[in-house]
Formats: structure tokens, sequence, C-alpha cells
């Protein structure tokens, strides 16, 4: 969960992460992903240090990892220690939502995708930034988050109802 709040991935860059694809660059932990629609690992998140302590965390409660493992490994009876499914990760991340009060239909794992990309823009991350960070092929995607953050910071309601009520 907090990778893919933090790291904005989707649930398929989360399955195809190894043990391996985590490195140092530079002064950076990063996790190496297999984006949507690519054959190789040539796209990359930063781990920020409770990110990056959260997987280590869990990766010492596996015990007995080997680089080429899946980053992330099934515990049910029948597929324990394989690949997650993108259904598990979905399964998971509602039961989180849930158990934090958020019960919506209309939440799901990519939900927290969606959030990422969308306070980044709230924080003040320029617009080029957050495409390379949302690993959108086209600014034209980012644009539709902006549009949103553009029209929730606009106070044409608030306008209107001062100009009627006041």
């Amino acid at each position: 969960m907090t990778l893919m709040c933090v790291g904005g991935l989707r649930t398929i860059e989360v399955i195809r992460a190894n043990v391996e694809d985590m490195r140092r660059l530079g002064d950076f932990t990063v996790l190496y992903i297999q984006g949507k629609g690519r054959k190789d690992r040539t796209e990359f998140v930063k781990l920020p240090g409770p990110v990056f302590d959260a997987i280590n965390d869990y990766l010492k409660e596996r015990c007995n990892v080997n680089e080429k493992d899946p980053l992330f490994i099934s515990t049910s009876n029948r597929n324990a220690n394989s690949r997650l499914t993108t259904r598990t990760i979905s399964g998971i991340a509602k039961q989180a939502m849930r158990k934090a009060g958020f019960d919506s239909p209309r939440l799901s794992a990519h939900s927290l995708r969606h959030s990422a990309v969308t306070l980044s823009l709230l924080a003040g991350a320029d617009l080029a930034d957050v495409q390379s960070f949302a690993r959108h092929s086209s600014i034209t995607t980012t644009q539709i988050y902006s549009h949103a953050v553009d029209r929730i910071n606009s106070s044409c309601e608030n306008m209107i109802c001062d100009a009627i009520f006041s």
C-alpha cells in the first residue's frame, strides 16, 4: 500500500517487481519497474525512507529471500510463495481502505495511483515532472489531473455565493 501510494504504481507494476529490482542509484534507493506494455525494467520510482523501511521490514519477515524472487508474494495455502495477482492486490487495497473508513465502490487499488498523481500536483510539482513520475506516455493524460486540481482550487462558487448572499 505504501509503495503504491507514494510511488503511484499500477498493480501490474507491483506484481512484476522482483527483489533484485531494488537498487541504489546515486544517493537514492529505487525500484526499477516493468511498466505497462513494456518488456524491460527501464523505469524506476524512488523509495523514500519510510517506503524503503516498510519493504525491508516485510522482506525480513519473509526469511530466505532470494534476489530473483518476486518482491511481494502470496501467503495463501494454494499459492504460497508465488507472485501476487492483480486481484489479490486489489483485495488488499480494498480491505485497507475499508479499515481506514473509506468504503466506496469507486475506490480501488488504482485509486492509490490517482491519489499519488493528484497529491504531487497539489504539492506544486511541475506538470512534466508529474508526467515522468506517473510514467504517462502523453502529457495529455497528466493534464487531466492538472485540470481537476485547477478546478478544485477555483473559487468561482465562493465568489458567486459571496455576490448573492453578501
